[in-house]
């Protein structure tokens, strides 16, 4: 008598329990690890304002703003030359001196000894965020007001490019309103309105895309 094996259906459903656990797991291992990132990048912007507010207390001039940086600060300390001492960290003139004179100051940690002056920020003079865009602190008017820029700039704490727009869309609620064209968080440069980041005065959190910005208005 011939005897056909196969599998049982308790055997069948065991399997599929299993694989069900696994599956769970995996998405909730990739749901805490997004919310570390998230955690991250807001412990990140409100270390550079801190470090921003110290510095300026203490000099009396913003940090990146310094012409006298090298003598006053010392260290590491690159000197800015162009737009310097006007109180304001304009983009891309003094952007890239910011980690250099804070981490000269002792206000932030980092390896920030070689300075581009007049450059963009990148991972080499300015801090990443915790998807590899480069973070930084700018006096501008790149961030989202009904669909654009405002009109008006503003001091902001860019989050560097590379984030998901859902990620951003959890960082606003947890410390803004939620929206991204209101309150002090918004989306920022170069994603102010492109579609997949953001839809109207909401982020997309629905097949959004990967690689948004914000920026926190201080």
């Amino acid at each position: 008598m011939n005897r056909q094996s196969g599998f049982t259906l308790i055997e069948i459903a065991i399997v599929l329990v299993v694989v069900g656990l696994l599956l769970g797991g995996v998405l909730k291992g990739q749901e805490l690890i997004n919310n570390a990132k998230v955690r991250n990048t807001i412990s990140k912007m409100d270390e550079l304002k801190a470090a921003v507010f110290g510095f300026q207390d203490r000099y009396n001039v913003l940090p990146g703003d310094s012409s006298t940086a090298a003598t006053v600060v010392g260290g590491v300390a690159v000197n800015c030359v162009t737009s310097c001492n006007n109180g304001q960290i304009n983009p891309w003139r003094n952007t890239s001196l910011v980690t250099n004179h804070l981490s000269a100051a002792g206000f932030y940690t980092g390896n920030f000894a070689t300075a581009e002056i007049n450059a963009a920020p990148t991972t080499l003079n300015a801090p990443s965020n915790p998807w590899g865009g480069a973070m930084f602190i700018a006096f501008w008017n790149q961030f989202n007001v009904n669909g654009g820029n405002s009109s008006v700039s503003a001091n902001g704490i860019y989050s560097g490019i590379g984030i998901p727009s859902t990620a951003l869309a959890e960082i606003d609620r947890k410390i803004d309103d939620g929206f991204p064209q209101s309150g002090t968080f918004r989306s920022g440069w170069p994603r102010l309105a492109t579609a997949g980041c953001v839809n109207g005065n909401a982020w997309v959190v629905t097949n959004g895309r990967s690689d948004c910005t914000g920026v926190n208005l201080y």
